[in-house]
């Protein structure tokens, strides 16, 4: 019986930010730059039967200088961050970035992990709602 081999990962995890005393603020870490080669790299690792069936839309308006919530409709959720913070998640829209899910609350928080997750999975197009703080706030899969 012939045996297959897993491939090893080619992307360690960020480094923990500050020490890990209790006067620590959990929720604070980030994830580190990736470029898309990377991603790409990663989703074919992951995936070797399947692709994307779909071409990455045109780039919405820019959230960072906006004062009310910027919806993005037809994205791609390519990559998914977490880290073992309290309600500490991102996510990567392609031709956008990385943006944090909200975590004000634990159902919320694990409804839209759940949502970013599937979307990422499935490799379908979510429409988001991100906020100035640049968090996403509601993402709609179909």
């Amino acid at each position: 019986m012939a045996t297959t081999r897993k491939a090893s990962p080619t992307v360690t995890p960020p480094e923990e930010l500050g020490t890990t005393s209790d006067l620590d603020v959990p929720g604070t870490s980030s994830p580190s730059k990736i470029t898309d080669e990377q991603i790409a790299a990663l989703v074919a690792e992951s995936t070797p039967l399947a692709g994307p069936t779909v071409a990455p839309p045109a780039v919405g308006v820019d959230a960072a200088g906006a004062v009310t919530a910027t919806w993005r409709n037809n994205v791609k959720i390519d990559a998914l961050w977490t880290i073992d913070e309290t309600r500490n998640a991102f996510v990567r829209v392609v031709g956008v970035g990385w943006r944090k899910i909200y975590n004000g609350r634990d159902g919320s928080y694990q409804a839209l992990t759940t949502l970013a997750s599937q979307a990422r999975q499935t490799s379908r197009p979510v429409n988001l709602r991100e906020e100035a703080d640049g968090m996403i706030y509601e993402i709609y899969l179909w």
